[in-house]
């Protein structure tokens, strides 16, 4: 039997195995890829929460193998029709997602968490004597015990459906691609497009390394044409085909995790990052509040054994400044999305810097 069962290896659930590691709990990895697998998200490096925790978790800097190119943006510009780019200057990490989440499940793993990979969880439970899981693996069905299960599985979390069943939340689809060449933009800052001068529908992307441009987004791929229009003026060529396309899925549980209809975690199953909707700030930064909110799950679980008292009622507890911090964002989105109503493009431009400013100079 294991103290803890992490589902997901991705930074939210190998930080987490990381922090029951350092507390002597025998902890269990569920990953249902190889490792290392590709993975879709642009891979930014954001202040203040992911590059201030892997730095106080982990003791040091991210090696230059796990970053992509540039390594360190400077920065974000901000593209509105009819409106000159805004900068916000801001020294900015930028890392190959499939490198950095095999670095972070790599660390687990050298603290003495274990790992099995291409085991897929197919449902989760509580019993009278702990939570049960059952995976395949190999082909086979097991089944594992366990104290406590932390689901750290994303947007589309077996864990969350299988403690909650009738949940309907939503979930957008996100789409990367990658192309030959580079567009006509400075390279060492990544880009967000907003071609109706609207918070949404956006762009985003940079020039990668020296004859690769990437290109992000939530709307629907037959939509992109539209969308690529304000791409033109910087060299784009619509009928160029991408060599390299990834999707996933992004929570938007806002309404339900702010209100409190919905919470992200049950007896001694939690819900950490994406699987719990904590995905933050403008970028969004899903990196930083699924390590966050992972190194909160067992906090809680450590209190809660020391203490006798319910390891989620103390979770709860630990997420309050990171649902405030989601509450400042959603106003701060709606503040931003007025402006750019009553006083057009300009005026969204200027309040969307003044957004990102503030989102990466707080403290969360």
């Amino acid at each position: 039997m294991f103290d803890v069962v992490v589902v997901g290896a991705g930074p939210g659930g190998s930080m987490a195995a990381k922090k029951c590691a350092d507390h002597g709990l025998k902890v269990l990895v569920l990953e249902r890829w190889k490792l290392p697998r590709d993975k879709h998200c642009s891979g930014l490096i954001m202040k203040p929460w992911c590059e201030n925790i892997i730095r106080e978790e982990l003791g040091e800097e991210i090696p230059r193998r796990v970053l992509a190119s540039p390594y360190w943006l400077k920065g974000y510009m901000l593209h509105l029709p009819g409106v000159e780019p805004q900068k916000v200057e801001v020294r900015q990490g930028y890392a190959r997602r499939r490198d950095l989440d095999y670095w972070l499940s790599q660390k687990a793993k050298d603290k003495g968490a274990e790992i099995w990979e291409e085991a897929k969880v197919i449902g989760v439970s509580e019993s009278d004597d702990g939570c049960r899981v059952q995976l395949i693996k190999a082909g086979e069905r097991q089944e594992l015990k366990s104290r406590f299960v932390i689901g750290a599985d994303g947007a589309n979390s077996i864990v969350r459906k299988s403690i909650f069943p009738g949940l309907s939340l939503r979930l957008v689809p996100s789409y990367r691609e990658e192309f030959r060449g580079q567009l006509d933009i400075e390279k060492d800052y990544y880009h967000w497009l907003h071609p109706t001068g609207h918070v949404r529908p956006r762009f985003q992307g940079n020039n990668k390394g020296d004859d690769v441009f990437v290109l992000e987004t939530t709307v629907k791929r037959d939509h992109w044409p539209d969308m690529t229009r304000i791409l033109l003026d910087y060299g784009f060529d619509p009928k160029q085909k991408p060599f390299y396309k990834l999707g996933c899925l992004m929570p938007v549980f806002y309404t339900e995790l702010l209100s409190g209809s919905f919470v992200p975690v049950k007896g001694n199953i939690f819900l950490v990052g994406d699987a719990a909707g904590l995905n933050s700030h403008f970028g969004p930064d899903g990196i930083g509040a699924a390590m966050k909110s992972g190194i909160s799950a067992v906090t809680s679980i450590i209190k809660a054994s020391r203490t006798g008292k319910s390891a989620a009622d103390i979770y709860l507890r630990e997420l309050e400044p990171i649902i405030a911090k989601l509450k400042t964002i959603v106003a701060q989105l709606q503040r931003i999305e007025a402006r750019a109503e009553y006083g057009g493009p300009k005026a969204a431009a200027e309040a969307l810097r003044q957004g990102w400013e503030e989102s990466q100079s707080a403290e969360a």
